[in-house]
C-alpha cells in the first residue's frame, strides 16, 4: 500500500511539471524547429489542377473516320515546382501529368487504339524536359486529315514557362501510326 502512495505521488509530481515553463521564452518557429516540425507548416503545397480533370470527345467526320480521345490528369504523377513566398513559407505547386486514350475507327472498324503520354514521346527530347513536361493538349487537326488518314496533334510544356513541344500523331487507313514533331517557329530572313 505504500509503494502504490510513493507511485501515485511521483505521478502527480511528473504530471504538474509537464506544464510547458521551459518554453515560456521560446517563439512558435523555434518550438517547432526543436520538433521538427517547422518545415510542414512553412510550406503551402497545391495541387494543377485541384479537382478531378476529364475530357470525353466523340468526333464522326465525313471521311469515314470516327475518334474517340478521352483526355485525363494523373493524381500520382506530376511535375513540381517550389516557389519562396516569403521569408518563412515556400509553396510548392504540383502540376498534375496527364495521358489520353484514344480509339480511331474507319467505317465503323476500329484500326487504332492506343494510349498518349510522355512515354510515347520520349526519343524526340531529352529526359530533362520530359521530367518537367506535362501534357497540355490533345484535338484532332481537322486541317490536315484526308480520306486516306486523320491527324491528331498534342502538346508539352514546362509549366510557367514558354518551352513547348508539339507533336502530330497520323494514323492512315489501316491503322498504322506515325508521329513526328511539329515545329511552330519561322525562320524569318
Amino acid at each position: 500500500m505504500r509503494n502504490l502512495s510513493i507511485l501515485c505521488c511521483a505521478l502527480i509530481i511528473t504530471l504538474i511539471s509537464c506544464d510547458g515553463r521551459d518554453r515560456i521564452h521560446k517563439t512558435n518557429a523555434e518550438v517547432l524547429k526543436e520538433n521538427k516540425l517547422f518545415d510542414s507548416f512553412s510550406e503551402e503545397i497545391k495541387y494543377i489542377p485541384e479537382l478531378r480533370t476529364e475530357i470525353l470527345t466523340d468526333t464522326i467526320l465525313s471521311t469515314g473516320f470516327r475518334v474517340k480521345i478521352q483526355y485525363y490528369a494523373l493524381d500520382k504523377a506530376y511535375s513540381s515546382k517550389t516557389i519562396k513566398t516569403s521569408s518563412l513559407i515556400n509553396k510548392t505547386l504540383h502540376f498534375k501529368n496527364f495521358e489520353a486514350q484514344f480509339q480511331v475507327l474507319k467505317n465503323n472498324q476500329i484500326i487504332a487504339q492506343h494510349v498518349i503520354n510522355k512515354d510515347v514521346f520520349k526519343k524526340f527530347e531529352s529526359p530533362a524536359f520530359w521530367k518537367q513536361a506535362i501534357m497540355q493538349f490533345v484535338w484532332i487537326d481537322y486541317e490536315n486529315s484526308t480520306a486516306d488518314f486523320i491527324s491528331i496533334n498534342t502538346s508539352f510544356n514546362i509549366p510557367e514557362t514558354d518551352i513547348y513541344k508539339d507533336f502530330s500523331i497520323i494514323i492512315d487507313t489501316f491503322g498504322a501510326v506515325k508521329i513526328k514533331e511539329v515545329n511552330l517557329l519561322e525562320n524569318v530572313l
